[in-house]
């Protein structure tokens, strides 16, 4: 009877110590998949930043090729002049990641534009969103240069020269809001090349 006993102590501190080990690896496996979730929260949260900020910025380029074409259709030249001889205008605006410096107005370089009227989403995104118009200058186009449809109606029987007509180049440049205005949140810049006749 006494050997009964005895293993029976035995066993009883060796089952607490496999209970033990088990409730740990449970823990872990609990913190790990917690993590997980964790992470895949964040990374959703930063797809939806992402989008709602691209969205802003297509629609601040979309404004603003719309105020090119209206400033053309009154015979006007809108955005920063980089046909000027001797002027170098950066391919991406240089301060696309920096904030907007004060005092800025239409048609001075290195100012960004506000959106006046911005969308319905423009409570999701971090600012305003705000675009840069650059005019790269009026070219001479023939019509040769132009396209198939064109070329057909410029070789003449007669030899005479292809037409030509004028075509002003605008660059513009849009970004989701001010980076300055909030730190941390999604910056999408985007950019188009617009030729009107």
């Amino acid at each position: 009877m006494k050997r009964n006993v005895s293993r029976r102590q035995n066993q009883g501190g060796a089952a607490l110590v496999v209970v033990l080990i088990l409730l740990i690896l449970v823990t872990l496996l609990g913190l790990a998949s917690l993590r997980g979730a964790l992470m895949e929260e964040r990374m959703s949260a930063n797809m939806f930043d992402r989008s709602i900020a691209f969205q802003a910025a297509e629609s601040a380029l979309r404004i603003a090729e719309q105020k090119v074409r209206d400033a053309s259709a009154k015979g006007l030249s809108i955005g920063v002049d980089c046909s000027a001889i001797n002027t170098i205008c950066d391919g991406t605006p240089r301060n696309v990641n920096a904030a907007n410096p004060s005092g800025c107005k239409a048609d001075v370089a290195g100012c960004w534009m506000d959106v006046t009227n911005p969308a319905a989403y423009s409570n999701k995104v971090a600012g305003t969103p705000q675009y840069y118009i650059e005019f790269m200058g009026d070219f001479p186009i023939s019509a040769e240069d132009s396209g198939s449809a064109s070329r057909s109606a410029s070789s003449n029987q007669y030899g005479a020269p292809p037409p030509t007509y004028g075509k002003s180049i605008y660059r513009i440049s849009a970004r989701s809001h001010d980076p300055g205005a909030a730190s941390g949140r999604a910056v999408v810049a985007l950019q188009a090349t617009i030729e009107l006749r």
